[in-house]
């Protein structure tokens, strides 16, 4: 009676220990199995990193009656269970870290997940495009150069001169930039005019020397909301016409010399005044000396491609602009003899910089050498 006893008293325990809340089993719960836990569990999964809407196969055991599955904490974008090994998961909205399966007896995870954050989207920055568009005359629809198709045109009617076509963008932008793909036919001189309320029109760029092709016409940005063409002369006896008239507002550029560290070789007042963005100081030498310099650290190596110079009354007719790496071996980008003074625009092959010094040579006053700003950008 007694070794009875005690065989089942040892059978006791080993069904105590069986039934441990041990990954999810449940003594209390009598569909749990004795001795096989029901909670989910990952072994692996391929592959280890994707973006929304990527399929992910997810491997391991009690995958039945599972009711989530999420990729770094976020829900997938759905789920199918194929066996009890086997989920093939959508990723959702993720982000990096564990995928985790969750059934009616838990949740358990697996960490090595990286979410590929998709890239912001590419708008196209045409402000033209698709806007209503109008001409004096036509030989096609003006809409067929704003659809941003390049293999339609627009054309006029016939070979006549001093016509116009028009673009609304139907609200009015700052811009700066109007871009024109012209077809054979070009015009060799136009206008370019922009206008608020499509009766009082301003002129913002001119040309009489129009190459053709692809030509890219930049200009001070002016609030505009009808932007017109005129199209004055053509290269060609036949109607003028081009595959698309596009609108831009470009970013203002960045200047890299804003609020650096400058220094001269001589200096009436800081060199600071003249990095400061502020066009009421001014940098000037100590005296009317020539072949002077003043220099600008960018604080680190730039691509670079002007040099932007507002001249006080003082300036220099003859300067050269120096670049260099290491602030020991320099070397010239831009030199002229013949500089008009007022605000000068310098560009030239794009180099790589860090420290940026003009060499004041010659002045054209017998004045200390000075300008308001000195400005620095990318090509």
């Amino acid at each position: 009676m007694r070794q009875i006893l005690l065989l089942s008293f040892a059978a006791c325990i080993i069904f105590i220990q069986s039934c441990k809340k041990d990954d999810g089993a449940n003594p209390y719960d009598p569909n749990t199995a004795v001795t096989v836990s029901t909670m989910p569990k990952i072994s692996s999964f391929s592959p280890q990193s994707g973006k929304t809407g990527d399929t992910v196969y997810i491997k391991g055991i009690n995958f039945t009656g599972a009711i989530a599955v999420t990729f770094g904490g976020k829900s997938a974008g759905a789920f199918a269970v194929t066996s009890d090994s086997t989920i093939r998961a959508i990723v959702g909205i993720g982000s990096s870290g564990t995928i985790a399966v969750t059934n009616g007896k838990g949740t358990k995870a697996l960490p090595g997940f990286t979410y590929i954050v998709p890239p912001p989207p590419v708008t196209n920055g045409n402000l033209a495009l698709n806007k209503p568009a109008s001409a004096s005359t036509s030989f096609n629809d003006p809409q067929l150069s704003v659809d941003g198709n390049l293999g339609t045109r627009w054309s006029l009617a016939a070979a006549t001169e001093n016509e116009w076509y028009k673009v609304d963008l139907q609200a009015v932008k700052k811009i700066n930039r109007v871009d024109i793909k012209w077809e054979g036919a070009y015009a060799s001189e136009y206008t370019l005019q922009v206008s608020l309320d499509n009766v009082t029109f301003k002129t913002v760029f001119s040309t009489t020397s129009n190459p053709g092709g692809d030509v890219s016409n930049s200009f001070p940005a002016v609030d505009a909301r009808y932007v017109k063409i005129l199209l004055i002369k053509g290269a060609l006896p036949y109607p003028m016409s081009f595959w698309e008239f596009e609108v831009y507002a470009d970013p203002p550029p960045v200047n890299l010399a804003l609020n650096k560290t400058a220094s001269a070789s001589t200096s009436f007042n800081d060199p600071q005044l003249s990095v400061d963005g502020n066009l009421g100081t001014r940098w000037s030498l100590a005296a009317a000396t020539e072949n002077e310099w003043y220099k600008v650290d960018l604080g680190k190596v730039e691509n670079i491609g002007r040099v932007d110079i507002h001249w006080e009354g003082a300036y220099a007719t003859e300067y050269a602009l120096q670049v260099s790496t290491d602030n020991v071996t320099f070397k010239t980008v831009f030199t002229t003899t013949t500089n008009p003074g007022g605000d000068v625009s310098n560009t030239f092959t794009a180099v790589d910089a860090r420290y940026v010094k003009i060499l004041l040579i010659k002045g054209a006053l017998p004045y200390p050498m000075s300008f308001w700003e000195f400005e620095v950008y990318k090509k």
